[in-house]
């Protein structure tokens, strides 16, 4: 899906390559996982063979392969390692992955009962398909308040799903005083980048935790949103700093988020002190006479390069 598409068909794009890819196995990705092993590996892959494979991510982008291709599965591999990682460059940070609906109700426990007031868990739908979104934690005057970010939107079908087992396993865990707000971003419009997004989306929550307490209040008061209905992105806008959409892959979107935030429009973004719409134009580039974001593969590259150092 380009990012100048429309946002149905961005949508529609999105929700028909994450449940259609030719290139996913049949095999539950979980299974696959468990029978790995690789939840309790430092790292999935030797270093060579992680070479190798960030090599490959490079080729992608120089041939223009990246745009069709399936890198999901190797998000899942990877995940763990990128989570061990974020968690030693931010001791604080608190963040869990959790691949199941039932490791995220025991994590989410664990965690509350350890007196932690802030946390993040970055979560699959557990299921046959590969969907990530992340939940970010914030404990205020002995209230809970979780709120699940979906980069996409809920329409697609694998997001909903990921949302209804969510719900329930927060639930399960009978926390006192616990409130819980689903917000969609809709800056994803690619198949397979649902893991990176994640992954870049807590990093941000942990580092922009401070701005973010007006909306976890606001998720406490019940005024974050209607019951049991996901804030929409337009309505998010108002809430998160700019730096949340730096990978966003639709300019159509970056302009929404700025029609609501004008002082966002020179606001510097990154250490080369861009704006989000310089940055944006710096990471288009063109496949068959058409212009996409090239940003969240970088992000994948980079990430996994990461990795070499542990």
């Amino acid at each position: 899906m380009k990012p100048q598409a429309s946002q149905n068909d961005a949508q529609n794009s999105s929700l028909t390559q994450e449940s259609d890819s030719k290139n996913e196995s049949l095999e539950s990705p979980l299974a696959r996982l468990e029978k790995s092993g690789i939840q309790k590996e430092k790292a999935p892959f030797s270093q060579e063979k992680l070479k190798g494979i960030i090599t490959d991510l490079e080729n992608d982008i120089t041939s223009g392969h990246w745009i069709n291709a399936y890198y999901a599965d190797i998000d899942l591999r990877m995940m763990p390692a990128l989570v061990d990682h974020a968690n030693c460059k931010y001791p604080e940070m608190n963040l869990k992955l959790a691949l199941t609906p039932e490791d995220l109700s025991r994590s989410i426990k664990e965690t509350i009962d350890a007196g932690i007031k802030s946390s993040r868990y970055i979560i699959n739908s557990g299921s046959s398909r590969i969907h990530f979104a992340v939940i970010d934690h914030q404990t205020i005057d002995n209230k809970t308040s979780m709120i699940l970010y979906e980069p996409t939107t809920f329409s697609n079908m694998f997001a909903a799903l990921l949302e209804l087992s969510t719900k329930q396993a927060i639930k399960d865990c009978q926390l006192p005083n616990c409130h819980f707000s689903m917000v969609e971003l809709d800056i994803q419009r690619s198949s397979s980048e649902c893991g990176i997004f994640s992954l870049a989306l807590a990093k941000k929550l942990y580092r922009e935790s401070n701005k973010l307490e007006r909306m976890h209040k606001d998720n406490i008061n019940g005024v974050l949103c209607e019951p049991d209905t996901p804030l929409s992105s337009e309505k998010l806008d108002k809430y998160l700093p700019v730096t949340f959409y730096k990978h966003a892959q639709s300019r159509t979107r970056l302009e929404e988020y700025i029609k609501t935030n004008l002082e966002a429009i020179n606001e510097k973004v990154n250490k080369k002190d861009e704006t989000i719409i310089e940055r944006f134009d710096k990471n288009l580039v063109k496949i068959n006479d058409k212009t996409v974001s090239v940003s969240s593969h970088r992000k994948r590259i980079s990430e996994y390069k990461s990795i070499l150092t542990l």
